[in-house]
């Protein structure tokens, strides 16, 4: 995709961390942005603040493991803009169960991570590519996911699960619009550690997806989060925002498939692709 001049983005997840960085990078190319969101206050924020740049950006509150939700995302930017260029399937969660164990964690850890992360694309997809498609124009989905949908290992096992998921969605995206010979392209972003609040995105989980419905007391809530910066803190390869946007603009750009933030990752990807291939049993990657 070459031309972004008047184009129309819309970003899921886009009132915080990387979903703001590409509206941000792509309103600096004179897109007309839609903004979604399930957190009301930072939206009207994020909205408000970039109209101060007096840049062409419209929030809609948006929770995206509804599918009518995300069908009235696409409705209200329609009626604000006529059209959609760029897709950011972004909205995402850190998931639940910290701690434990496959088998151990609730039911609710599973629907709320997975009902983010994963139907938040799968929504996403259903309902703009068929518009997206019938424009017949330059056009581009860009789905997260994460390193953690291209290695293996004992930790982030919902959240893993979710986003080697999204990967393989979007694997599949990908050759189905080739073999239309479509005009849409796609990406799959594979972020390594960024400096967002993904952390604690426990913040926007509904009462009723917590184990038994019991919400943890605010005290517990703010010991894991200070746990979470501690061991945020502590990492010597932490990017910001701003540059995962930026390489996301140039995959968008070059219509390049795989976005992976980071190149220390590799060893474990390898790692990992070579076990398979060579029938050897699953070795923890060199995460850090």
């Amino acid at each position: 995709m070459r031309e972004f001049e008047g184009k129309v983005a819309v970003v899921t997840g886009g009132a915080s961390g990387l979903g703001r960085a590409f509206a941000e990078r792509f309103a600096r190319e004179d897109m007309k942005v839609v903004l979604g969101d399930v957190e009301e206050d930072a939206l009207e924020t994020t909205v408000l603040e970039l109209r101060q740049q007096e840049r062409d950006v419209t929030g809609v509150l948006c929770d995206v493991s509804i599918p009518e939700s995300v069908e009235e995302l696409a409705r209200k930017a329609l009626d604000a803009y006529g059209k959609v260029h760029i897709l950011f399937n972004n909205a995402g969660v850190g998931g639940g169960g910290e701690g434990g164990r496959v088998w151990e964690h609730s039911l609710e850890d599973w629907q709320w991570t997975f009902g983010v992360n994963w139907w938040g694309v799968v929504h996403g997809i259903r309902t703009f590519l068929p518009i997206m498609l019938e424009q017949d124009e330059e056009a581009h989905v860009v789905n997260t996911a994460s390193i953690a949908g291209l290695v293996g290992g004992s930790g982030l096992d919902i959240y893993g699960a979710t986003k080697h998921a999204v990967v393989r969605v979007s694997e599949a995206l990908h050759f189905q619009l080739a073999e239309l010979d479509s005009k849409v392209k796609s990406s799959v972003l594979c972020p390594g550690f960024v400096s967002t609040n993904i952390r604690t995105s426990w913040r926007n989980r509904p009462d009723e997806l917590w184990a038994e419905g019991v919400r943890p007391s605010a005290e517990e809530l703010e010991r894991r989060w200070a746990a979470r910066e501690a061991a945020q803190a502590e990492r010597t390869n932490v990017i910001e925002p701003d540059n995962v946007a930026q390489q996301v603009f140039e995959a968008v750009r070059d219509e390049q498939f795989y976005i992976i933030t980071h190149d220390h990752f590799d060893d474990g990807i390898r790692m990992r692709m070579e076990n398979i291939l060579q029938r050897r049993n699953p070795a923890l990657p060199p995460l850090t």
